[in-house]
């Protein structure tokens, strides 16, 4: 028979082999999403042309090329080859040709000149080359800071309206009880599974109607009444698992449920609050659905739409698209890494307590 020494051990190999396995997916799936990112943080420093280059490559190379003093226009650069001379191969400037053959220099030393057959591209010596230009560039191609303001506006009002609906509404459904509470709830989480497409086209008329069409407030208004099932579902869980004995005490001060609210439980949800505001932050941020379907002026445009312009413009420059690309996506990230403590801890403690 197995002694509990022994048991305890097959349990420590079996977890230390489960956790392995997670750390290999997580590790796949980082690699999976970091590619590409870093493919298109290495394109945003690339030339037009080269970022055209196949294979592509994540480090921005160019052809090298020196200046040679005292050689043809001042300041004129001229691409570096690796040439074999004498049996050695060696890093020569083209500078010109002399019947067939290609005339090189020495960049250390421009008066010492070689004679030798014409080069291929791939003797071309590589080099690293970063054009943070592109970033500046693309800032001014299209008024991106116009954009920015726009999705700030709108973030702070809507973030705004989704904390007060989202506290309010799960408040309810986790501290008080009443005659059908468990089936509207599942009616709330229901709705989550309902594309956006459903509600598009009465959405779309009702705020025509109320001459909303073209405006910000189709993107604002709707937060403030708790539209997203799925924040009331995780604020609702962690306020559960608060215990009833703080609610008796200050009903026993003399607290209404407001003041309840206020002065015990918002206090006590700063986790789960400061979650569903990063995801409100980021949705916003990458909003493009709702701004495509009711903006119409281009000063309107949020960073999406605006995105979404520019890369119609400049269809034929990618390295302006990426940069463009890098520059809107660098604040959700920067956002999480500061958050990412409170982030954490908020969806735990909701996912386990209920």
């Amino acid at each position: 028979m197995k002694t509990a020494k022994s048991l305890y051990r097959s349990k420590e190999k079996i977890d230390a082999r489960y956790r392995s396995i997670s750390l290999a997916i997580i590790l796949v799936a980082c690699v999976g999403v970091l590619i590409p990112m870093l493919y298109m943080i290495g394109g945003s420093l690339s030339s037009k042309q080269v970022i055209r280059t196949v294979p592509t490559s994540i480090i921005p190379l160019e052809g090298k090329q020196v200046v040679l003093e005292g050689e043809g226009i001042p300041r004129n650069k001229y691409f570096v080859y690796m040439v074999e001379i004498d049996g050695a191969k060696r890093e020569l400037a083209y500078v010109g040709k002399e019947n067939r053959m290609w005339v090189y220099a020495n960049p250390d030393n421009p008066d010492e000149r070689y004679s030798a057959p014409p080069a291929t591209p791939d003797d071309r010596v590589a080099a690293v080359r970063l054009n943070w230009s592109n970033y500046p560039e693309a800032l001014t191609k299209s008024p991106f800071p116009r954009f920015i303001a726009n999705t700030l506006f709108i973030m702070v009002f809507a973030v705004l309206g989704t904390l007060i609906s989202t506290t309010l509404v799960a408040y309810g459904f986790s501290r008080f009880y009443f005659p059908g509470r468990n089936i509207v709830f599942i009616i709330l989480l229901s709705t989550m599974m309902l594309p956006a497409q459903v509600s598009l086209i009465p959405s779309f008329i009702v705020f025509q109607k109320l001459g909303w069409y073209n405006t910000w407030l189709p993107l604002i208004v709707p937060s403030f009444f708790a539209v997203s099932a799925y924040n009331v579902f995780l604020v609702r869980q962690f306020l559960m698992g608060l215990p009833r004995e703080l609610d008796d005490a200050a009903k026993i001060d003399g607290c209404g449920p407001i003041r309840i609210l206020w002065n015990v439980i918002i206090p006590q949800s700063t986790p789960v609050l400061v979650t569903i505001t990063v995801f409100a932050i980021v949705y916003w941020w990458n909003e493009y659905y709702y701004s495509l379907i009711y903006l119409h002026d281009q000063v309107k445009f949020t960073v999406a739409l605006g995105l979404q312009s520019f890369d119609a413009l400049y269809f034929n420059n990618n390295s302006l698209k990426a940069a463009a690309t890098t520059m809107m996506m660098m604040p959700p990230i920067i956002l999480f890494f500061i958050f990412q403590r409170y982030f954490i801890q908020g969806t735990v403690v909701s996912g386990v307590k209920g």
